[in-house]
């Protein structure tokens, strides 16, 4: 009995400990997931710190799989050059609004994004920048196309 004693709390111990670590690893997984690089921009005169996708890997994680968004936060996609660019909303939990924006800062389009669709949002025209934020925030701002959109011009799109 005293041998299965030990067995149990040797376990329990091991278990423990194991989920003291997933809970270490999700932390900081999570984290990552969270934040990016940071950059403040001005959205038709509105000041914003938004967080940045100028690689690849960071621009296909973009911002899936989060459970929330601040109410001003969004992620700035930059491109190397003008293109025509497509976004899905693919283990996005949050409804999102998308702005293409040209190298100049002029907002193109702006389109509503459903929760885990597959549709394609396309710009209609090549566009350096896409700017997503919580879905009806461009809307409820009285941000539309043709405003300007106003980025660093230190920045030069190529990460920092």
């Amino acid at each position: 009995m005293d041998r299965d004693k030990k067995y149990v709390w040797f376990s329990l111990s091991v278990l423990f400990i194991c989920a003291g670590i997933c809970a270490g690893v999700r932390d900081v997984c999570g984290e990552a997931l969270k934040r990016n690089k940071v950059l403040p921009i001005n959205v038709a005169g509105i000041e914003l710190e938004i967080e940045l996708a100028t690689t690849s890997e960071e621009q296909i994680l973009g911002l899936m799989y989060r459970d929330t968004l601040d109410d001003d936060g969004g992620m700035l996609f930059v491109f190397p050059k003008e293109k025509h660019v497509s976004f899905w909303m693919k283990n996005t939990r949050i409804p999102l609004s998308i702005a293409f924006i040209k190298a100049d800062g002029r907002i193109m389009q702006i389109e509503s994004m459903k929760p885990y669709s597959l549709d394609s949002h396309v710009s209609r025209e090549k566009v350096k920048y896409a700017l997503e934020m919580k879905d009806g925030w461009f809307q409820a701002r009285k941000v539309k196309e043709g405003d300007i959109v106003r980025i660093p011009q230190a920045f030069d799109g190529k990460g920092e």
